[in-house]
């Protein structure tokens, strides 16, 4: 009878009947299935990195990282006619709106307005303001402001002293200020006033920021119109608002008989 048995392969012997018997490397395998390990981590991370990304443009690291490879998305030139539909607020209605809100939960809203302007309200509706708004002040923008091209103009509410309104004119190459302290204007339907920022101030006031999104052509008044465009880059680093904060005790006694003077003006888009 002849007896063979199996090997499972850990030696090899020698036909000649020598010592040359050897055990099988397998320490290669080991770290070749570290390093896939690795690799597919490192891929994992860099799948969800650039979902967040993309996803978020709105937070400062990643607005940079899209401009840095020229992944932003163009912001989108509306008309009135293809401007999208969202909901519209008075002073009053906002300010019952976002009053409720803490410090967390706004911030987060704010988030969302600024990634649904950024990505041209794909996903979000626009929330539009509306109503009758007093000049306080008028400033060109300058490279430090979130817009750095353009004019911004701080008013309030004729209606209700408790919010503030930023008009956002970006682009706008006006030479002299498109208005004046003391001038009123009023946001209507047709202005898509779209809010960007709503910031709580002291003694439970609020400043919204508000940007026309029907940037072509905005009717001041009369045969006045002012030209704007969208921006191209956006420092979103700056801060918000971004003008400052005149106080609820703001006086416009100095110029009470241009206040009483100064015609209210329709701030709406022009047809095209």
């Amino acid at each position: 009878m002849q007896v063979r048995f199996l090997s499972d392969g850990s030696e090899y012997r020698s036909y000649g009947g020598g010592s040359l018997s050897q055990k099988k490397e397998g320490g290669g395998i080991f770290w070749w299935a570290i390093l896939i390990t690795l690799l597919m981590g490192v891929a994992t991370f860099c799948w969800f990195f650039s979902i967040m990304i993309f996803s978020h443009p709105e937070k400062p690291f990643h607005y940079k990282m899209l401009a840095k490879f020229k992944k932003l998305t163009p912001i989108r030139p509306y008309t009135i006619y293809t401007a999208p539909n969202g909901k519209s607020f008075g002073p009053r209605d906002i300010l019952a709106e976002f009053y409720p809100y803490n410090y967390e939960q706004l911030s987060v809203r704010n988030d969302l307005f600024k990634r649904s302007y950024l990505k041209n309200y794909q996903h979000e509706q626009p929330v539009y303001l509306l109503g009758n708004f007093r000049v306080l002040n008028v400033r060109p923008l300058a490279a430090s402001d979130v817009f750095t091209s353009g004019w911004i103009v701080r008013a309030r509410s004729s209606e209700l002293e408790d919010v503030d309104v930023e008009l956002v004119m970006p682009g706008l190459t006006k030479e002299t200020a498109p208005f004046a302290t003391g001038d009123t204007f009023n946001l209507q339907k047709r202005s898509y006033a779209s809010t960007l920022h709503v910031q709580r101030m002291d003694e439970d006031r609020i400043c919204v920021t508000v940007v026309p999104l029907a940037y072509q052509a905005l009717a001041k008044t009369g045969d006045e119109v002012l030209t704007l465009t969208p921006p191209d880059l956006l420092n979103m680093e700056a801060y918000w608002p971004i003008t400052r904060d005149p106080g609820s005790e703001f006086s416009m006694s100095a110029n009470k008989s241009a206040v009483d003077a100064a015609p209210s003006v329709d701030v709406a888009a022009a047809k095209p």
